[in-house]
């Protein structure tokens, strides 16, 4: 499963940077138009080439932007929503400004290019540009649903276990009251013969004292 989703996760790069014009992308080797690795860095970057002028570098941003975005869905999807986020509402934020900078690249089909990915990466959904957080989360909800049957049928076992365990306890209950009333009523029982016996005796007793001085 792990190696699958590794290569869909590739593919989906590969497709989702040719879909987007991201060929021949200028200023990959600029410094400045390396994607940094925190979130609260994407303004600063961004803002900087924007205040420079420079088009081809912004161009060259965005689209490792989200090249980044997608790095981070392996072992941190939040943040690569995080990141693709906080990109947007800059790029919306000076949406303006940005369309005049792109707009004075020197080569035409780059600047077009340029103004087509921009916008793309603006006003696309963050689940459609990350692509593959549709994958990660459907393996997600599975994972919680697999989850959930466990804890229900935990919860429901030791419901069962419980029910059991009163039932028993209740016959266990029962059954020495049971063996007490039998014992007690036993007891009764004893007690009347002994006392009966005890009356007999003391009968017999007083007839024989009787008789002898009667002369019988």
């Amino acid at each position: 499963m792990k190696k699958l989703f590794f290569a869909l996760m590739a593919v989906a790069t590969m497709t989702l940077a040719s879909c987007l014009g991201k060929t021949e992308t200028p200023g990959t080797g600029d410094p400045q138009a390396e994607a940094p690795s925190e979130v609260k860095d994407l303004p600063t970057a961004l803002g900087n080439l924007l205040k420079n002028g420079d088009g081809e570098g912004l161009f060259a941003l965005v689209g490792n932007i989200q090249e980044k975005a997608l790095s981070f869905i392996k072992d941190n999807p939040q943040k690569a929503q995080e990141y693709l986020q906080t990109a947007q509402q800059f790029l919306k934020d000076n949406a303006a400004k940005i369309s005049e900078v792109v707009g004075k690249i020197a080569n035409s089909d780059m600047a077009e290019r340029a103004q087509e990915l921009i916008k793309s990466v603006s006003e696309q959904p963050v689940d459609q540009l990350l692509g593959l957080v549709g994958i990660a989360g459907d393996q997600l909800n599975d994972a919680a649903g697999a989850a959930n049957d466990a804890v229900e049928g935990a919860v429901e076992g030791a419901v069962d276990a419980a029910g059991n365990a009163v039932d028993a306890a209740k016959e266990a209950v029962g059954n020495a009251v049971e063996g007490a009333k039998d014992a007690a009523g036993q007891a009764v029982e004893g007690a009347k013969k002994a006392a009966n016996d005890a009356v007999d005796n003391a009968a017999e007793a007083a007839k024989k004292a009787v008789g002898g001085l009667l002369g019988e």
